[in-house]
């Protein structure tokens, strides 16, 4: 039985061609290109604006500027000629009262589709609304579809799918769903296959009052066709999801000089994956990894606790999982096996240390997509109480699963000196332990016995290493198996690059993470780290990442991460030292990275030299009382930014007046940038400035919240005040303007006498309101996202205005002294 129905947009329920040619032929105008007729345009529509800029527009030409243009133009005129088709409203509502769900998936962007249903079905309610956003892949691929599906809680064979062109029928494919093709739209399509590769209808429809009897006909009027259609479909496209993965987990390998995945690795990874698309289950991987850091702090590592390159090889882990879940709906999962207990006695790492870099390293850790295991979790089936042992037990425990007896040891060894193949792996382990480890340092006697340990400890890790290998295999005997060792990618082993731009087998527990001055990464052993011009970071005392600068000079200033994993840099100068060697690019940079920079003792003097100084950051926005706010407490103000009250959380310049040039332009205008300076502080422990990591947030909300809060609206409304302030209506997730990645945007709502700033929805209300901004609240304060500020006088904070949101905790009468300067940057 149907329950749902996905729509597409242009084309099927509204006529929106002439005013999408117009803004284009608008657009080309402007840049001295020839317009194109409507028939041209006709052709393209299905595929997107993009598209259309990617297909008409010569290759020498900037095409994503010109698309920019485009979208102004278009979101400024999108209303002009744009209807719905006859009868489209009218049926809209009577699939409503029948109970059936609604959902519209487009290759529009995502805004413009809510804008345009919103304007011309005010009372319709739509269950998802799925247009092209970053990271999800555009129609024919059927991601649009399973996001839209998921927000509803419903399945392919639940559903039809109706639109008007030939990347509509191959949408609806490729998702399983059965297919109605509309004739009033833009497409032509024979309704019969004539080849395989035709993407023929399943149900052909002339007018829209056709669709609420099909739908409800069901099996009634088309047998078991519609079933078993769609059942066939979820097959193929059970097969095309698959073939589709492979790509992806490709891109994060790192390919061997004799590399055999394709031809090889790819076909077994293939089966794997079927395995569990058959089954409906989430793919599963296993890394044995992250055991502990290497004791050679001087040559390797910064020390015994993770660091920064452990952070970021974990988010990579993260990075790939979501990029799989974008491609098949029940998602993905990886378990790194922490596997420090099988080889730290032989690499001499302390059981503490050991023990306090996997707690460390777990609470670093924010994501869905990854979990935990260790030594223990091999020996359950053959220990009930495998977690209590020791260490030294557990070792003997895991070597028993494969051998066991007073000679097993030694007949290990005899083999291996027996085969040629596994006495060069025997030396290269040998070369690692001396070379990598430095065990010399920990070790007495003289060079010969010292050779000889280092002999038998390369065995004992070959040994060790077959029982690691057999457990997991007996632990996790489905599961995709990665490696962070060398392979060549035929399987059943995959090495997985932790870093990006990596082209050999590289783990941050024996490098140290540098950021260069061109923002990239690397993980560099700390010998080489040490030949560059660098600049220690530390958090909590401990060394974190080193940042590449652009002079010796650099390096006499202390760098303070003030929120693990990376949010906020403190950067205090020597004494008698300024910042004038600090480019506005270099801290523009940083502010970005971090979310925030503080310049500890700054100490401007005048206003001018804070304008002077931001002036390099971009264009100022100009008030009418100029380039500073001075933001100070009055004895009446006229809303809570010159109260003691505390401040909610907001964004600058979110609520700018419509009129404002700036706006007009661009109703998502912000400031992007913005500099507190500290002139006179507040009493201690009161009127701290609260800044939140809004990617930090995102994580803790987690995939499928951050899907519903890309298409919820807040309207937010507040009284006039010194901003001019009018109702403003933002999603709670939308794209940054430049790298569009996905930004948390939230005003917090206020009570007070003094200002309300007021919350609703056009599409939430009651209940279902209040649990959403009580969710969300509880994010923004959650104590893993939020710092608050303690300022002293002369603090200097440049902000980044897309990655953070902030506000101010509330003070008493003793701070009715506190005077900050604020100048707002955009670019």
């Amino acid at each position: 039985m149907v329950n749902t129905i996905v729509f597409d947009l242009d084309g099927t329920l509204i006529d929106t061609l002439a005013d999408i040619a117009n803004a284009m032929n608008r657009t080309f105008e402007s840049f001295d290109l020839k317009p194109q007729p409507l028939s041209v345009y006709r052709k393209l529509v299905g595929g997107g604006s993009k598209n259309m800029v990617e297909t008409l527009v010569p290759q020498e030409w900037d095409k994503q500027k010109i698309f920019a243009h485009y979208l102004m133009e278009y979101e400024q005129h999108s209303l002009v000629e744009t209807r719905p088709y006859p009868g489209i409203h009218d049926a809209l509502r009577h699939l409503q009262q029948a109970g059936i769900k609604l959902a519209v998936v487009t290759n529009k962007h995502h805004q413009q589709a809510i804008f345009l249903l919103k304007r011309l079905f005010p009372d319709v309610h739509f269950h998802a609304v799925q247009g092209v956003v970053e990271g999800i892949p555009k129609k024919p691929h059927p991601q649009m579809v399973f996001t839209a599906l998921a927000q509803i809680g419903t399945k392919a064979e639940q559903c039809l799918y109706v639109g008007d062109t030939i990347t509509d029928m191959k949408t609806a494919q490729s998702a399983g769903i059965p297919s109605v093709y509309v004739r009033w739209g833009y497409g032509e399509l024979s309704a019969v296959a004539t080849s395989p590769d035709e993407q023929a209808a399943d149900f052909t429809i002339s007018e829209i009052s056709q669709l609420l009897p099909l739908a409800q006909a069901g099996e009634e009027q088309q047998g078991t066709s519609m079933t078993l259609l769609s059942k066939d479909k979820a097959g193929f496209d059970k097969s095309a999801i698959a073939a589709q993965l492979l790509p992806v987990i490709q891109s994060y390998l790192v390919a061997d000089e004799e590399d055999k995945f394709i031809g090889q690795g790819d076909a077994l990874l293939l089966s794997q994956l079927k395995f569990f698309i058959e089954q409906d289950l989430p793919l599963e991987f296993i890394l044995p990894g992250f055991p502990c850091k290497s004791p050679n702090d001087v040559d390797k590592s910064f020390s015994t606790m993770p660091d920064y390159g452990e952070v970021r090889a974990i988010q990579r882990l993260d990075e790939f999982c979501l990029r799989l879940n974008e491609i098949y709906p029940r998602g993905s999962r990886v378990t790194i096996l922490s596997d420090g207990t099988t080889f730290s006695d032989i690499v001499c790492v302390a059981e503490e240390n050991k023990e306090a870099y996997k707690s460390a390293l777990c609470s670093l850790t924010v994501t869905e997509n990854i979990a935990w295991a260790d030594l223990s979790s091999l020996l359950e089936s053959s220990k009930n109480n495998a977690a209590a042992l020791s260490s030294p037990a557990k070792r003997k425990a895991l070597v028993n699963l494969v051998a066991s007896g007073p000679r097993a040891f030694e007949k290990f060894v005899n083999k291996v000196k027996g085969d040629s193949e596994q006495a060069r792996v025997h030396d290269k382990l040998c070369s690692y332990l001396y070379h990598d480890i430095h065990l010399e340092r920990f070790s007495e006697g003289d060079r010969d016995s010292y050779l000889e340990s280092i002999s038998e400890k390369a065995y004992q890790m070959m040994y060790r290493g077959r029982a690691l290998s057999y457990g997991i295999e007996q632990a996790f005997p489905r599961h995709i198996r990665l490696s962070v060792h060398q392979y060549d990618n035929a399987g059943p082993k995959y090495t997985f690059a932790l870093t990006d731009h990596q082209q050999k087998s590289i783990s941050p527990w024996h490098t140290v993470p540098v950021r260069l001055l061109s923002g990239q990464y690397m993980q560099l052993p700390h010998s080489l780290a040490k030949e560059k011009l660098l600049a220690k970071v530390t958090l909590q005392q401990h060394n974190w990442l080193y940042l590449e600068v652009p002079s010796s000079e650099f390096s006499r200033y202390r760098y303070q991460v003030i929120k693990g994993p990376k949010f906020g840099l403190k950067i205090s100068a020597p004494e008698g030292k300024g910042y004038e060697i600090f480019s506005a690019d270099f801290l523009q940079q940083l502010s970005e990275e971090f979310g925030f920079v503080v310049l500890a003792g700054a100490g401007f003097e005048q206003q001018d030299e804070l304008i002077s100084f931001c002036q390099d950051f971009g264009e100022i926005y100009q008030w009418e009382f100029g380039s500073v706010h001075v933001v100070k407490p009055k004895e009446k103000p006229d809303g809570f930014v010159h109260s003691i009250e505390k401040t909610p959380l907001h964004w600058d310049l979110s609520m700018l007046p419509a009129g404002d040039k700036h706006v007009e332009q661009n109703p998502r205008f912000a400031a992007s940038t913005f500099m507190l300076y500290c002139k006179t502080p507040p009493a201690a422990g009161e009127g701290q400035t609260t800044l939140v990591d809004s990617r930090m947030a995102l994580k803790i909300a987690g995939q499928e919240k951050v899907k519903r809060w890309r298409a919820t609206d807040i309207t937010y409304q507040t009284k006039m005040t010194y901003f001019g302030g009018v109702p403003r209506a933002y999603p709670l997730v939308f794209e940054h303007p430049k790298t569009g990645e996905d930004i948390f945007r939230y005003q917090e709502g206020s009570e007070l006498e003094l200002q309300q700033f007021l919350l609703s929805s056009d599409t939430l209300s009651g209940q279902a309101l209040d649990g959403l901004i009580c969710d969300v609240n509880a994010i923004a304060y959650d104590e893993r996202c939020l710092v608050a500020h303690e300022w002293q006088a002369g603090d200097l904070v440049i902000i980044d205005n897309y990655y953070t949101l902030h506000g101010r905790l509330a003070m008493t009468e003793k701070s009715m002294s506190r005077e900050l300067w604020r100048v707002q940057c955009f670019s």
